[in-house]
């Protein structure tokens, strides 16, 4: 039996590409707390705001390969941040938001593409001697808004590879679904909070350094929820019933920030890591170690600016989150962004070693 779901996100992903039109171009920035500012007697409140949209549509009508129909696709990105320094305290907020939808053949439903909201809160203390290096305290969530949900153009067997049905001791079987509910509303939700020392031992406008290290925590909230697990070599539909659970380890973070061309470039990338060394929810049999389940986060970006409303970005996000899905979730985007900014007081580089 065809794929059909796997098709046509092919086939939006083509289409998205093709005409570079973006939902998230942005996204990335808010994934690593930027560095932290320099002490200044210059006191008050910050903040940028960036707003995009973007609507397409593509009708194909007796075109060699290509699906029958109309097909339209929607999306909304958000961006801003708020902060608030004085003398040696610095306090900054993120908060971004990413929808993305599409309604065309052969579904010809509503399908969520992309669904993203992620806030970001961070503290920063400079000691009057050396601003550069400090502690620092970090939280954030992340989660998505609405229902997700895998589609089929005809009915087909989903089967739920990690619970057992008891009447059979097989796996559970939902038989012949055109539409399998995988998440709710806010699910799955990762709170992280983390706390240690800053060190920005370089800072040039062509390139800045930062590295935090200390102690973190994530919590994941996703009992009940669902992610696909297919394997394409049987008729069924593969999932994976997912958990709630706790982590507490060491966490780092390294970032590499820049911009060259008199700002209409920007470069960015960035890694997280957490190990824990306690963990809540372990399943039976689970005798993973430490370096096992670390959890990794990298990400880049490249920003060309053409003019104030538009950008030509590519965006690279690897996540790994063994515990919830031991998996490596690898995405590529190269969009083309059309979006209105405002700014208030933008934030300085910070403090140096270097001169």
């Amino acid at each position: 039996m065809p794929r059909i779901h796997r098709n046509f996100f092919a086939l939006w992903m083509a289409f998205f590409l093709a005409l570079g039109i973006p939902v998230s171009a942005t996204a990335l920035d808010k994934d690593f707390v930027a560095a932290p500012a320099p002490v200044s007697t210059d006191a008050g409140w910050y903040g940028s705001l960036r707003v995009g949209a973007n609507l397409n549509f593509m009708h194909n009508r007796n075109v060699v390969g290509q699906v029958e129909g109309q097909q339209f696709t929607m999306g909304v990105v958000f961006d801003g941040d708020i902060g608030y320094r004085e003398g040696p305290h610095d306090w900054r907020n993120g908060l971004s938001l990413l929808e993305g939808f599409s309604y065309g053949p052969p579904i010809n439903s509503v399908i969520k593409t992309a669904d993203t909201l992620k806030f970001d809160t961070a503290y920063f203390y400079h000691p009057k001697a050396s601003p550069w290096v400090g502690p620092f305290v970090r939280a954030g969530v992340l989660t998505a808004m609405f229902e997700g949900a895998d589609y089929s153009a005809a009915p087909v067997d989903y089967v739920v590879t990690n619970e057992t049905d008891k009447a059979t001791g097989l796996p559970r079987v939902i038989a012949q679904q055109k539409r399998f509910k995988l998440s709710d509303s806010f699910l799955p939700t990762t709170l992280k909070q983390s706390a240690g020392a800053f060190l920005n031992p370089y800072s040039k406008d062509y390139l800045d350094i930062m590295i935090v290290a200390g102690l973190g925590s994530h919590q994941v909230f996703a009992k009940g929820q669902y992610a696909l697990a297919d394997d394409i070599a049987t008729p069924q539909i593969e999932v994976k019933s997912l958990s709630q659970f706790v982590q507490i380890g060491f966490v780092a973070g390294l970032a590499f920030t820049g911009t060259a061309a008199a700002g209409r470039v920007k470069y960015k990338a960035f890694g997280d890591v957490l190990v824990p060394f306690y963990r809540t929810n372990k399943a039976p049999g689970d005798n993973r170690k430490y370096g096992d389940l670390t959890n990794v986060e990298i990400g880049g970006l490249l920003k060309f600016k053409l003019v104030d409303w538009a950008s030509v970005d590519y965006i690279l996000k690897v996540l790994r989150q063994p515990q919830l899905v031991d998996q490596w979730q690898v995405q590529n985007m190269l969009l083309l962004t059309f979006s209105y900014s405002y700014a208030k007081r933008q934030i300085q580089p910070p403090p140096s070693v270097a001169k």
